[in-house]
This record gives C-alpha cells, structure tokens and sequence, in this order.
C-alpha cells in the first residue's frame, strides 16, 4: 500500500486534477450548450488523457531531476528510495501510451494533440526545462493546451480561448516562482534558469505575469462573454489574491516566502476556473 501512495505521490495528484478539470472545462466553455457537453464521453475521455499525460510528465521530469531533488526536495519518491528510477519511467511510459491511445480514441485532432503533449512533456524534462524562461512559457503553453484539448474533443474550440490564455498568463508568473523557490538546488547542480541567470529580472517578470492575468481578468466580462459572477469572483478571488501575493514578493524573494506564493497560486487557479465557469452557465 506505501509503494501505491508513493506512485501517487508521484504523479502529484493535485496537478493531475487540474488538468482533469481544466480539459473539461474547455469541452463546456466551447460551446453554448454546456450542459449538453458535461455528458459527452469524449469530454470524460479527454479529460482522463489530460490527467494521465501530465502524471506522466510529472514522473518523467522527476526522474530527470533526481539530482536536483535531493537537493530541492529529498522527500519526493525518487530521491528519497522509495520508487526506483528506473521504475518511475516504465510508470511515465505507461500513463503516456494510455493517454496517446486514448486521443486516438476520441478523434484525429485529439490523437494529433496527445502526441505534441507527449513530445514537449518530454523535451521539457530532459532539455527546455533548464532553457530560461523557454522551459516556463512550454509549461505554461501545455496548460493552455489543455483547455483547447476539451473543445477539439467535442469538434470546436470557440469557448475555450480566453480560459487558455488566462491559464497561459497565471501559469507562467507560478513557473517563474517555483524556479526562485528552487535556485538553491539549481546553482548547486547548475542548471541555468532565468532565475539563476538574473533573480531580479525573473522577480520581475514574475511580477510582470501576474499583473497581466489582473489586467486582463476583466476583459471577458466588459466584452460581454461572461456574466457578473465571473466579474466578482475573478476581481475578488483571484486578483486581490495576486495583489497580496504579487507584494510578498516585491519584499522577499526567498525561498520559503516563494514556496508560500507559488503553493497559494496553486490553490488559487480553482478560484479563477471556478468563475469562469460560473460566468459561461450563468447568463443573468
């Protein structure tokens, strides 16, 4: 039973559960008839891909990282004894196989989609991660993918624009924060991230991403796409938050101050799809 909680550890469940959500959120939003979608099994099938896929990279990219995370974070899985290495990868082969084949399942485009994930997945793991701010923005492009998947598993994609670039803005400014958080580990294993190149300049650009997601929150309910519950929540839940954070990090840049921001932002996501949901399905 430990070595069952040590997988899960390892796929880090949380992540994966945003990607379920986030895959069939974008089948809702992209089209009017949401309620009709939420009992589309392609929108299911979807939606179990984007959770498997990332596991997947997620195991992967600690298997790459097995030197920095006895550094960074001694108890994860791998450096910590309790999964082997090699082990964590035949897992991470597995989850992606299910994933592809079941893109395959669903559709051309879904199959199209599950390979590209799959490539990046890996590409990130072993070379872009330690590229700067490319390794960012290619997380932050597969987040944004993920909602674009839930609309191509139903035949369009019209709704699912505007919570991908949200997803793509917050994602890129948490990335940036988990590489400050980690510069320990990186420097002593040298791995070049923006923030080990120039702290300030990814401090910044960190800033710089989260005002992005605050002034462009407003956008879809002054352009009329969602209704006022999104507008309240967005403002309240999601960009107050960023304000409050975004000042924490003005003021310190430490690791443990960052380990706080960026596990916030986390939590926080579900706030910000939370009223993008609300403002689709609610029209009054």
């Amino acid at each position: 039973m430990k070595q069952v909680h040590s997988y899960i550890e390892l796929a880090r469940p949380l992540n994966g559960i945003i990607a379920f959500v986030s895959a069939w959120l974008g089948g809702m939003f992209a089209t009017t008839e949401s309620l009709v979608n939420i009992t589309d099994h392609r929108l299911l099938l979807v939606s179990i891909a984007a959770l498997l896929l990332l596991s997947a990279g997620n195991a992967i990219n600690d298997y790459c990282d097995y030197t920095t995370d006895k550094i960074n974070k001694p108890n994860r899985p791998i450096p910590s004894g309790r999964i082997k290495r090699i082990n964590a990868l035949i897992f991470a082969l597995i989850l992606m196989s299910i994933g592809v084949l079941i893109g395959l399942y669903i559709n051309l485009y879904a199959f199209y989609i599950s390979i590209l994930v799959t490539l990046l997945l890996i590409l990130y793991a072993i070379w872009l991660k330690r590229t700067p701010f490319i390794g960012n923005i290619v997380v932050s492009s597969l987040t944004a993918i993920t909602f674009i998947s839930g609309g191509v598993a139903i035949g369009t994609i019209k709704g699912t624009m505007i919570p991908a670039i949200f997803a793509f803005l917050y994602t890129t400014a948490r990335e940036i924060v988990k590489d400050i958080e980690d510069m320990e580990g990186d420097q002593e294993t040298q791995v070049r991230t923006l923030a080990i190149i120039n702290p300030k300049l990814a401090t910044n650009i960190a800033l710089s991403f989260m005002g992005f997601v605050i002034i462009f929150s407003p956008i879809p309910y002054l352009m009329g796409f969602y209704s006022w519950h999104y507008f309240l929540l967005i403002i309240f839940g999601v960009d107050i938050i960023l304000v409050y954070l975004g000042l924490r990090l003005l003021k310190d840049a430490s690791n443990s101050n960052c380990a706080f921001i960026q596990r916030c932002m986390k939590w926080d996501i579900f706030i910000g799809l939370g009223a993008i949901y609300l403002g689709s399905v609610i029209n009054v």
